[in-house]
C-alpha cells in the first residue's frame, strides 16, 4: 500500500513500477514462449486433421504474442497470461497420469511445460510484494 500512502508518486511512476519485470520472471516467461514453440512440432505430427494442426498453429503465434505484450510491460496482458498459465497448467496436471501410459515423451513435455507456467506464474504474481513491506 506504499502507492497509496505516498501523495508525492504519481500515477505514471506506479504504472511503470509494476509494469517492470524482474529478470528472473522475464527468462521464465521467455522460456515458457520457447518451450510452447518447441513442442509445436510434436503437436501438428499428433494432430489427425489439418484444421487441428492449423488450431495449433494459431494458438502458439497467439500465445507467442501475448508473451510479447507481458514483455512489453501491458499490465493487462501480464494479468491474461497468469490466467492463461494457470488455466494451462489445471488443464495439463489431470492428465498426466493417462498421458504417461499412452505417450511417455508427450508426458516428458507436458511435465516441463506444467513447471515452467507454475515457475512463470509464481513470478508474476510474486512480482509486486516487496518484503518486508506492511
Amino acid at each position: 500500500m506504499r502507492y497509496l500512502d505516498d501523495a508525492r508518486v504519481s500515477r505514471t511512476d506506479v504504472s511503470e513500477d509494476l509494469a517492470a519485470l524482474g529478470p528472473w520472471t522475464r527468462r521464465v516467461v521467455i522460456a515458457t514462449a520457447a518451450w510452447s514453440l518447441g513442442e509445436l512440432p510434436f503437436e501438428i505430427w499428433l494432430s489427425p486433421t489439418v484444421t487441428e494442426m492449423a488450431a495449433c498453429v494459431v494458438g502458439k503465434l497467439l500465445f507467442v504474442a501475448l508473451v510479447y505484450f507481458v514483455l512489453s510491460g501491458s499490465r493487462a496482458a501480464g494479468i491474461g497470461y497468469a490466467f492463461l498459465c494457470t488455466i494451462g497448467l489445471m488443464a495439463m496436471t489431470f492428465g498426466l497420469p493417462a498421458e504417461y501410459r499412452v505417450f511417455p515423451l508427450g508426458f516428458a513435455l507436458s511435465s516441463v511445460e506444467c513447471l515452467l507456467k507454475a515457475t512463470a506464474f509464481v513470478c508474476l504474481v510474486s512480482s509486486g510484494v516487496v518484503p518486508g513491506e506492511d
